[in-house]
């Protein structure tokens, strides 16, 4: 036991350290008095953190605050304007990159756009940093580099498990691209990245239970329940795209391997490989074209099955629709699917909201959110390591 006395004070002083830190972060201004409340730690303790965290240029100090006695309470604010985050989209036809500071504020942005198959994505991840890094006013202040896949990923190991779309199978991205730079590198599926932003902070802040479903390119989803983002056993879970909704001839071959997957109907490369697009689409509706009013309602059945089934068995309060598919499709579309979902579920699932987002986020800033999150993160978990 003694042996492991000394790992186990500085863990426990490190922990105290990002309490402290986050706490500044998430309610700052705040003051050495107020932390020593809400932590329960001692008044020293806090000082000696506090100093140390503003010899670091981490935290600023402010004008002393008015006190009816004695000395007056400093408040403390975490110095955002001079901490950097790179955030990455990797999507199946493009990169974008993002130089934020800590303040979410982005200072530059990059687009590499896919230009046949050669080097993609990895080479054009590194053109967008290699890119991003000339305009990052303080390279020793920047903390990490963040990454929005589209694909199956593994966030612990870092690892690519699948993304037929980028040509990754079991691709250890992470080892990569901290090889190539030197700096921390965060990886999370695009669909459970958009989950965990929009329930922190946005349009699933009130809810404790919903699904995501981003109708894209592919599709994905992702599961949150009693506010846990669900992962599942092998880091697959809710994959919406592979719900089943087609049997016997009319069921088309996916990437998966299986057939009759929803994305091989109602998604990007589902609508190409009946030679539609997007824009064609829409406008085929608009004027009651026979052919895209049928191409639409087999969209619109196609997904309605999916979400009918999905919200009986999961029983959420929300469902959250964003994607290049709603973006484009979202006033035609939504409507119907609100109508099927209260002609198909239980009258006890019906109290279910549909909400969208008023365009699809740009993930590169999202992704640099996983930078500053992780480095505001109380790593509580070691405790039982």
């Amino acid at each position: 036991m003694q042996a492991n006395k000394p790992t186990s004070n500085k863990l426990l002083k490190s922990i105290n350290q990002q309490k402290v830190l986050r706490l500044i972060y998430t309610d700052g201004p705040i003051s050495r008095v107020e932390l020593a409340e809400k932590t329960g730690l001692t008044q020293q303790t806090i000082t000696n953190i506090v100093n140390r965290l503003l010899q670091d240029d981490i935290v600023l100090e402010m004008t002393p605050t008015a006190s009816s006695g004695g000395r007056k309470p400093v408040p403390l604010v975490i110095d955002g304007s001079s901490m950097y985050a790179i955030g990455v989209e990797v999507a199946v036809e493009y990169v974008r990159g993002s130089l934020m500071d800590f303040q979410n504020k982005r200072i530059y942005e990059v687009t590499k756009r896919k230009n046949g198959n050669e080097g993609y994505p990895l080479r054009y991840i590194i053109g967008a940093v290699d890119e991003l890094l000339q305009h990052v006013p303080d390279r020793s202040r920047l903390k990490g580099i963040g990454c929005s896949i589209q694909g199956l990923v593994d966030s612990r190991q870092g690892t690519v498990i699948y993304s037929p779309g980028l040509g990754f199978r079991n691709y250890p991205l992470r080892d990569r691209l901290e090889e190539a730079y030197g700096l921390p590198v965060l990886l999370e599926n695009d669909v459970n990245l958009l989950a965990l932003v929009e329930n922190l902070k946005g349009t699933l802040a009130a809810s404790q239970n919903n699904i995501t479903i981003k109708l894209d390119y592919g599709i994905g989803g992702a599961i949150v329940a009693n506010n846990q983002l669900c992962a599942g056993a092998n880091h697959v879970a809710g994959e919406f795209g592979h719900y089943k909704v087609e049997t016997g001839e009319q069921a088309l071959k996916c990437h998966c391997g299986a057939k009759g997957c929803l994305t091989t109907i109602a998604s990007i490369s589902g609508l190409r490989r009946s030679s539609w697009t997007l824009e064609n689409l829409r406008a085929g509706v608009s004027e009651q074209e026979p052919e895209a009013k049928a191409k639409f309602k087999q969209i619109v059945d196609a997904i309605g099955i999916a979400l009918g089934n999905v919200i009986t068995f999961l029983n959420p309060e929300h469902v959250l629709l964003t994607g290049a598919l709603v973006d484009e499709l979202k006033e035609l579309l939504v409507p119907e699917l609100k109508e099927r979902i209260r002609s198909n579920v239980p009258e006890t699932c019906r109290g279910v909201e549909l909400v969208c987002l008023p365009a699809t986020p740009n993930e590169s800033i999202s992704a640099a959110g996983l930078v500053i999150n992780e480095f505001f993160d109380v790593p509580l978990e070691q405790l039982s390591l």
